[in-house]
């Protein structure tokens, strides 16, 4: 697979990009694709993801989409063979119950965990074992959060699995380091996204109704992947942090 728009470092390059049917794997995929990568493209929302895919095959690449569930590791098997000559993996499905942590439940606790933290370790060693073979080198990044590093009222498991990201996302560096594969960490602050639209628990809707700052777009975190990816083969952007400048 090759693009065939635009002549600058990425251009040729094909990724795969998790959570792509909205929000920030959205954004993600449109700018990629305008940058001439082809893409493989992987959400739980099958009728979205087409749409994205048609989106990002108007900058005249190739655009695959393959819609299930990462916490099912018969899909992610499949994935990743679908993904085999990929040379970047963006992790960014996640997803995300806010409430006070006396009110989450066990189940809720083992969803997101499942889901933001085992689904990625999951996906990211299938497709670095692929990179690894095939001796090219290549990039892997992790959508995490400011969560990763600052825990905040209502989001404490949500924090907690993002946490548990940025230590994957620094252990993977160390031990694919030795094969080329970059591996960055972009932590955005607040996005305006859909994932705190299923938020239903009255303290955390007070909160966010309060807020006094705009967050970020799905756009900029798009532009930080891009600038992360688009660095010499001789530099790496192990962390981008992103906030609301007045938040």
């Amino acid at each position: 697979m090759s693009g065939t728009q635009g002549d600058g470092p990425l251009a040729g390059q094909a990724a795969l990009i998790t959570g792509a049917s909205a929000g920030i794997g959205k954004a993600c995929a449109l700018s990629l694709a305008a940058h001439g990568m082809d893409l493989v493209l992987t959400g739980r929302n099958a009728r979205a993801l087409q749409e994205v895919a048609q989106a990002c095959q108007a900058h005249g690449v190739q655009a695959l989409s393959l819609a299930g569930d990462l916490t099912d590791t018969g899909f992610v098997q499949t994935l990743a063979q679908a993904a085999a000559h990929v040379d970047v993996l963006v992790n960014n499905a996640g997803i995300l119950t806010y409430a006070p942590v006396l009110d989450i439940t066990t189940e809720q606790c083992a969803q997101m965990f499942a889901t933001n933290v085992v689904a990625a370790f999951d996906v990211t060693r299938a497709v670095a074992q692929q990179m690894v073979q095939r001796g090219r080198g290549g990039h892997v990044v992790f959508i995490t959060s400011g969560a990763a590093r600052n825990i905040v009222q209502h989001g404490v498991v949500y924090g907690a699995t993002k946490h548990a990201l940025a230590a994957f996302a620094k252990g993977f560096r160390l031990e694919l380091k030795p094969h080329r594969i970059k591996v960055s960490e972009i932590a955005p602050g607040m996005v305006e996204t859909d994932i705190r639209k299923g938020s239903t628990h009255p303290d955390v809707l007070k909160s966010l109704a309060a807020r006094k700052f705009a967050p970020l777009q799905a756009q900029e975190v798009a532009d930080a992947l891009v600038y992360a990816l688009s660095q010499r083969p001789d530099s790496a952007s192990d962390l981008i942090e992103l906030r609301p400048a007045f938040g």
